[in-house]
């Protein structure tokens, strides 16, 4: 079993204070068999907590981001944490941490570069390389309590927005603060809250843009499930900066766990009185609609989505005008991605400047394929990309690294040689990547950048709304292009080909899924052009990458 930990402290078994059990139940835990493993620790602890006069609480928390290791459960008292844990460990973890104060040392997070078991979070890796502020309650609330959430920090920053700041002074904090868009090329939050605050209207809405449909995107589900008071917060200050007094939460229908907790929570809201008429008792009335969508990505495009919620169909807008001036309604309103609302509490959260969120501040980042730790990590704006697969997810599973992808469809692939390139939107840019939706995929020796590409137009033709020729077509032309150059049917100047057709689809689509759908092309051409160029001399994928491409998993993802 290993080291002699006392688990009860000074009182030794008996006289201690309760020990606290934190059973991750995120979607991804819960498909791995969490809800077994709660139930079947609650019973457990019940059990040997009576006979040893131990008062042991196992509670439900939301994801913590360490995907890979899933289902987890921490013991924070004594920083704790039990991976990939199964109903049948269950037994041994109540007879011999929580009866005999023993560590199972097979359940411990092997770390895979120093090969050395971490007991908790502050001696690995993972979690220290991170910088959890938007995630901090994520993994630490329960929540479906709002009692938890309340003896956490939730509401505190909107009490202090309500009753101490102008809506003018709130706008000006949050572009004192830098903050930039959490999704697309980052655009500054504080100046489009200006620009709704000051179009002339009645009527305004705040839109929190939850769809997420890029693929493996898990942020905005993760807010959800694990804190959706932070998101609900964020939306409520918002509302009262714009002079809103509607908000409308677009969700996924498919992420039936993240939309369930949201209902909770906004009805656990509205009874405490932190939503609906005269908030806290000021003048402010604000009120938060649910709203599920089937699941087309093009509600990532705004004026999509705005057509949704007008129960119109999901095609885009021409633009102008902007949704900030003439959006849901025709009405001023104001969109923003969830992890943006989540980023509201921190800025306002302290009582003088500088802000709660640093001008640089942080962002959410989905890591997977090629890596030792899949996952969601946040970090400081500026990390490099090198840092997030190398220090924190465990460098590459399959050889050296040969490419990483950010961005989700929108974005772009980069070589090993730009591994120094920092997490933030201007190195970013200056790359001809975005940060997107903060998707970073990680390819490795056995994965083919054509491959990627082809996964990804295939994605877009998929998801396109057919309103404007150049995406409808373009796309479909690009796919069958890319097929045959991954079946090494294709000729040299079918590459000439490709690249005008990128462009042209890029400067002529009405909206961003179209105009950067041919990214991944454009950048695989620019950075991996040896391995456009060996598909056409050497009869195909050299890796084989290209023939799995069709199957709708993206290269370097496992099933």
């Amino acid at each position: 079993m290993s080291e002699g930990m006392d688990l009860h402290g000074r009182g030794g078994v008996g006289g201690h204070d309760p020990v606290e059990i934190r059973i991750c139940t995120g979607s991804g835990c819960i498909a791995l068999g969490a809800l077994d493993v709660f139930e079947t620790l609650q019973a457990g602890a019940d059990e040997e907590g009576a006979r040893l006069e131990v008062d042991s609480r196992p509670c439900i928390v939301g994801c913590r981001g360490f995907c890979s290791q899933g289902p987890l459960v921490y013991l924070p008292q004594f920083d704790l944490l039990y991976c990939r844990v199964q109903a049948v460990d269950v037994d041994e973890i109540v007879q011999h941490t929580l009866g005999r104060g023993k560590i199972v040392d097979r359940l411990l997070y092997q770390d895979p570069v120093s090969g050395r078991r971490c007991r908790g979070l502050t001696d690995n890796p993972f979690f220290a390389g991170q910088q959890r502020r938007v995630l901090a309650r994520c993994g630490v609330v329960d929540p479906e309590d709002l009692d938890h959430a309340l003896a956490l920090g939730a509401y505190d920053s909107l009490r202090r927005s309500l009753l101490k700041h102008e809506p003018s002074a709130i706008i000006e904090r949050v572009k004192r603060s830098g903050l930039q868009e959490r999704g697309g090329s980052g655009f500054p939050v504080g100046l489009k809250w200006a620009v709704v605050a000051e179009a002339p209207a009645d009527t305004r809405y705040v839109v929190g843009n939850g769809e997420g449909g890029d693929p493996g995107l898990t942020v905005d589900r993760t807010l959800l499930e694990g804190d959706p008071h932070g998101v609900i917060e964020g939306m409520v200050i918002a509302g009262f900066a714009v002079s809103a007094r509607q908000g409308r939460l677009f969700l996924r229908s498919e992420h039936s766990l993240g939309v369930a907790r949201a209902r909770r929570a906004v009805a656990q809201a509205r009874r405490q009185g932190y939503l609906g008429s005269a908030i806290l008792g000021t003048a402010h009335d604000f009120e938060i609609e649910i709203c599920e969508t089937a699941g087309a990505s093009m509600g990532r495009e705004e004026t999509a989505l705005l057509n949704v919620l007008q129960g119109r169909r999901g095609v885009a807008r021409p633009r102008p005008p902007f949704p900030a001036v003439s959006g849901l309604w025709g009405r001023p309103t104001l969109i923003n991605r969830l992890e943006t609302l989540a980023n509201i509490p921190l800025i306002m959260g302290s009582e003088t400047e500088p802000a709660g969120v640093p001008a640089a501040g942080t962002k959410v980042v989905g890591v997977t394929g090629a890596v030792s730790t899949t996952g969601l990590v946040e970090v400081p704006l500026g990390t490099t990309i090198q840092e997030i697969v190398n220090a924190i997810a465990g460098g590459c599973s399959d050889g050296e690294i040969a490419a990483v992808h950010l961005g989700g469809p929108g974005g772009a692939t980069l070589g090993r040689d730009q591994l120094d390139t920092t997490i933030d939107f201007s190195s970013l840019r200056d790359q001809g990547a975005q940060l997107g939706s903060g998707g970073l995929l990680v390819l490795g020796g056995r994965n083919c950048p054509v491959a990627l590409a082809r996964f990804f137009v295939a994605f877009c033709a998929e998801e396109s709304c057919g309103t404007c020729p150049p995406c409808r077509i373009g796309t479909k032309v690009l796919l069958n292009l890319l097929d045959l150059i991954g079946s090494g049917a294709a000729a040299a100047d079918d590459l000439v080909r490709l690249e005008r057709l990128c462009q042209h689809i890029g400067k002529t689509s009405m909206c961003e899924l179209g105009r950067d759908v041919s990214s991944s092309v454009i950048s695989g051409l620019r950075n991996f052009r040896d391995a456009y160029e060996s598909h056409l001399s050497g009869g195909g994928c050299p890796t084989r990458d290209c023939e799995a491409a069709p199957s709708g998993i993206p290269p370097g993802v496992s099933e």
